[in-house]
């Protein structure tokens, strides 16, 4: 029975597939786990697959710090095009004639590793003026959406295909990094334009694509079996610095009496007399409560 099998609180690996939004992700699991909190931590489009960290229940309190996560992808772009959405799904903008040769084409993607200012595209959900940037560009509106700092770490195993016009490579890169606006500017870079054709997430911090399981393969699992596949809040921090209270102790932290520690800005284990609790935050050498199972 499902009452015996209730979803505990913590992160779940999917591997979204193509054609579906993140949101759509969780819209099928808020079904499956009802009058639970669900959430993501980093938006894939729909075109896109791959790693998607699933926040259950207390773990949804998690956002902010999971969202600040490294990221890897597997890219996929063609030359010789542009389009409005930079990538394949979009309307042709520009079309071009590749005349570059494979080293040149190297040469030219390699140097966008390091940290730069990056615009993201307008068919993003960047806020601007209080709309999504995405709705100005239905509306046929242009914006100026502000630049932002991202970090390209790595660029790795650049495959040429100049027969097929097409160039694959796996990336590394901080928080926030488009890469439908990495391809646009490689194609601008290059001279003949670009767009992307193909997006995987290999990693989302901690979470790979090796340990995750395909949605469409984990809602053909009996319900016990869905529940086992969520990691819980204190195995997922399980390096994270452990604090055991006692029981005098931990009415105090609960009741809002700071306790201190000689430690500065970050997150705690929390067990009261060697049991796990819950999560706690020490900001200028005093421990607060944040979530409490």
């Amino acid at each position: 029975m499902i009452s015996n099998f209730q979803v505990k609180s913590g992160l779940l690996n999917i591997d979204k597939p193509q054609g579906i939004t993140s949101y759509d992700v969780v819209d099928v699991l808020k079904k499956i786990f009802p009058k639970t909190k669900i959430g993501h931590t980093g938006t894939l489009d729909p075109l896109a697959t791959g790693v998607l960290q699933i926040c259950i229940g207390e773990a949804t309190r998690l956002t902010n710090y999971l969202m600040n996560q490294e990221k890897k992808y597997h890219v996929k772009m063609l030359l010789g095009v542009e389009t409005d959405t930079y990538d394949i799904t979009g309307r042709i903008v520009f079309a071009s004639v590749v005349n570059s040769d494979e080293i040149y084409i190297k040469e030219r993607i390699k140097r966008f590793v390091g940290k730069q200012m990056q615009i993201p595209p307008i068919y993003s959900a960047i806020r601007v003026e209080g709309k999504r940037a995405y709705q100005y560009a239905r509306e046929g509106n242009t914006v100026e959406i502000s630049p932002r700092e991202i970090e390209i770490f790595s660029i790795e195993n650049i495959k040429v295909d100049l027969d097929k016009k097409e160039i694959e490579f796996d990336t590394h890169c901080t928080k926030g990094t488009y890469i439908r606006s990495l391809v646009n500017d490689i194609g601008k870079k290059i001279g003949c334009g670009a767009t992307m054709v193909e997006l995987r997430r290999l990693s989302n911090g901690s979470f790979n694509i090796e340990d995750s399981i395909k949605l469409y393969e984990f809602l053909g699992l009996d319900y016990e079996d869905m529940v086992s596949k969520v990691i819980s809040i204190e195995e997922y921090y399980n390096e994270l610095k452990k604090i055991d209270l006692s029981e005098e102790d931990y009415v105090r932290f609960l009741n809002g009496v700071k306790l201190t520690y000689n430690e500065q800005n970050k997150l705690v284990r929390i067990y009261k007399n060697k049991k796990y609790v819950g999560l706690g935050t020490i900001e200028n050498e005093y421990l607060k409560r944040f979530i409490i199972e």
